[in-house]
């Protein structure tokens, strides 16, 4: 995947750098199901929220009463394990009601931090409806005080049916990241409403009668009654791109970064309005000290900007 820095330089005279404005915001989601065995990830023992227990807000539905060890409930969203040993691990409570969610909670993080990714686990040893989930996540960066609107995930359509004889998935896994860049900037809290996902018979419904307020549809089926297992959930901190530098030298822009040489390249735009990237053809040479990487670009009469790609 091609990373873009986001920094942009002036080819005209005078060295001028600006930092490119954020993007609009564009959740996208991958899905993955079946065996743990298949999927691309497992579960994070490092990620932001790992050993951190929830605080259940107003509204929480509590834990299906199946549900006995304490090391099934909170703990075991964040401890890295998966489903532990009852099978019953993050089984949250039914029927909760329409359009209600079955689960509430907040998580405050122990430093500010950039979110690149969300990852949920769910699944069920019986292999039925109770695999897939929906949820709702957002983001507070000023100490929970004020919260971002709510992105809504459901892991598959309405109507997808999950049994022994169809399917037959274990597991669900859902990664939730931004093509925009970071999910939340310099959060200090997120929050989670997991919602209902199945009626009885293995199929996936959304947890709303009649029109879905997130989505603007109407999935044609009633709300869903049966709740997940919720085996994990990964809160990842997102990748800074490296920090770039333009020093004008003579005729030529010394393009500065510390990090990655290998696989970079300079692109040009002559307007922003709207940009059209292209490789420099040929590459300016990149030298290295070791730690900083250089690449010296011709200042060439008129507008036009820079920038790199890896």
């Amino acid at each position: 995947m091609k990373t873009m820095i986001p920094f942009l330089c002036s080819l005209s005279g005078a060295a001028i750098c600006l930092w490119q404005a954020p993007a609009c915001a564009a959740p996208s989601l991958a899905v993955s199901q079946g065996e743990e065995s298949a999927l691309p990830v497992l579960y994070d023992s490092t990620d932001l929220i790992q050993g951190l227990i929830a605080t259940e807000l107003p509204g929480d539905k509590g834990w299906h009463p199946a549900v006995v060890n304490a090391e099934d409930k909170l703990p075991a969203f964040t401890d890295g394990a998966g489903i532990l040993a009852s099978g019953l691990t993050g089984l949250l409570n039914d029927f909760p009601g329409a359009g209600l969610p079955a689960k509430r909670i907040q998580y405050a993080l122990a430093a500010p931090a950039d979110i690149g990714e969300i990852r949920v686990f769910t699944g069920n040893n019986g292999r039925d409806g109770r695999v897939f989930h929906t949820y709702t996540v957002r983001f507070s960066s000023d100490g929970g005080q004020t919260f971002t609107e709510p992105v809504y995930v459901q892991s598959h359509p309405s109507g997808t049916l999950n049994t022994p004889q169809i399917n037959n998935w274990r597991v669900v896994l859902s990664q939730l990241t931004d093509t925009a860049g970071p999910l939340a900037l310099q959060a200090t809290h997120v929050e989670f409403d997991f919602y209902s996902v199945d009626n009885t018979g293995g199929q996936m419904r959304d947890p709303f009668d009649g029109l879905n307020p997130f989505t603007g549809t109407d999935d044609g089926l009633t709300a869903a009654f049966v709740s997940p297992l919720v085996w994990e959930i990964d809160v990842l901190a997102a990748t800074r791109p490296p920090a770039l530098s333009a020093v004008r030298v003579g005729n030529n822009l010394a393009l500065s970064w510390v990090g990655p040489a290998q696989g970079a390249a300079i692109q040009s735009t002559a307007s922003l309005s709207p940009p059209d990237w292209q490789d420099l053809n040929p590459q300016p040479a990149i030298t290295s000290d070791g730690t900083t990487n250089t690449a010296l670009v011709l200042i060439e009469a008129g507008q036009g900007y820079l920038r790199l790609r890896f």
